[in-house]
C-alpha cells in the first residue's frame, strides 16, 4: 500500500517492515509549513539564526532537563545505551548530544563494508551529469548543495547517500572511511526543518540551509564529500577537526546540537555497491532505518 501523503514511512531492517515515523512537533510542522500564513511566519522568523540560538540557549539551561523524561517515553529512546553522568544530564541539550556506550553501536567488523555515519534514515541516489536528486519531493543538484557552479568530473555517475536524523536520534556523526580530511567549508543560510513534511512545501531546503562540507581523501574510495546540513532549532554544528587531518572509519566527526539534521555523502562511481534493501526502498521513495556503524554498502575496490 502506498503511504498517505501526510505520513512519513520508513523501512525498518530489524522488523523487516515498513513503519510510520512518529514526527516530533508534528502539529506545529503542519501549521508552519502546511499553511500559507504559517510559511510566511517561518520565512520571516522561525528559520532565522537568532531564534535558533535563543532556543538552543534555552535547551542548555537547567530547567530544560525536566523535558527529558517525557521525551524519552514518547519517542522510546533507549537510555540504557547512553553514557549518563552520575548526576544525570545537566540539560536537555546534554541529553540530546549524549554519547553512547561503545557496545551500543558496534562498527561493522568487515572492512569491506561501508558504514553509516549516523543513526538515521537513509536513501541512495545516482548522480548523472548534475541531474537533480529527488529527496522526499526536494529537487537539488550536488553543486547547489556545495554552493558551486558545477560538480567535479570524478563524481559524475557516482552515488549520493542522504542520512536524515530525527530529533529522537543519537546526534553524533562520524567518518565512513579512513582518510585525510580537508578543512571544513561553511555555507551560511537559513535553518528550515529538514523533515519530509517541510520538504513537501519547500523543496530546496537542503541546498539553501546552513551547512558544512568537506572533501575526504580515502585509499579505497578515492575522494568523497561529506556534508552536514543544519536544521530549524539546531543550535550549531560542532566539528572536531574544522581544519582537517587524518580520520578513521567509525571515529566521531562531530555532533548536532538540538534539532533534527542531515548528513550527506557523495561517492565516486564504481566504488561501492549499495545494499539491496536500501536501493529497493530508495527507488520507492522510502527511507531505510540504519544505526551509526551499520553497513550500508560493500566497497567494490580492495
Amino acid at each position: 500500500m502506498p503511504a498517505p501523503a501526510e505520513e512519513i514511512w520508513v523501512y525498518n531492517r530489524g522488523s523487516r517492515r515498513i513503519e510510520t515515523e512518529q514526527v516530533y512537533g508534528r502539529r506545529w510542522m503542519d501549521v508552519f509549513y502546511g499553511k500559507p500564513w504559517g510559511r510566511r511566519i517561518t520565512a520571516a522568523l522561525l528559520c532565522k539564526h537568532p531564534l535558533s540560538r535563543l532556543y538552543g540557549w534555552l535547551q542548555k539551561s537547567a530547567w530544560s532537563r525536566r523535558k527529558i523524561s517525557a521525551f524519552t517515553a514518547q519517542y522510546r529512546v533507549d537510555l540504557s545505551e547512553a553514557v549518563i553522568p552520575a548526576d544525570g544530564f545537566a540539560s536537555f541539550n546534554d541529553f540530546f548530544i549524549r554519547r553512547l556506550k561503545p557496545a551500543a553501536r558496534p562498527i561493522a567488523h568487515d572492512p569491506r563494508m561501508l558504514i553509516s555515519p549516523a543513526d538515521s534514515r537513509v536513501q541512495a541516489f545516482q548522480i548523472d551529469n548534475d541531474t537533480p536528486l529527488s529527496i522526499k519531493g526536494a529537487y537539488m543538484t550536488v553543486p547547489q548543495l556545495l554552493g558551486m557552479q558545477s560538480l567535479a568530473p570524478s563524481f559524475k555517475g557516482g552515488i549520493c547517500l542522504i542520512f536524515r536524523l530525527a530529533p529522537s536520534d543519537f546526534h553524533r556523526f562520524g567518518y565512513m572511511e579512513d582518510g585525510i580530511q580537508e578543512p571544513v567549508h561553511i555555507i551560511c543560510g537559513p535553518l528550515h526543518s529538514v523533515s519530509p513534511l517541510s520538504l513537501r512545501h519547500k523543496p530546496d531546503i537542503h541546498c539553501t540551509n546552513y551547512r558544512h562540507w568537506c572533501l575526504i581523501h580515502t585509499t579505497r574510495l578515492g575522494a568523497m564529500l561529506q556534508v552536514e546540513v543544519g536544521a530549524m532549532l539546531v543550535g550549531s554544528i560542532v566539528q572536531f577537526r574544522p581544519d582537517g587531518g587524518p580520520c578513521r572509519r567509525g571515529e566521531e566527526k562531530g555532533y548536532f546540537q538540538f534539532g533534527g539534521s542531515t548528513v550527506i555523502a557523495v561517492l565516486e562511481p564504481g566504488r561501492v555497491r549499495i545494499d539491496d534493501d536500501i536501493l529497493e526502498y530508495s527507488g520507492r521513495g522510502i527511507e531505510t532505518l540504519v544505526h551509526f556503524g551499520e553497513r550500508v554498502a560493500t566497497v567494490a575496490t580492495a
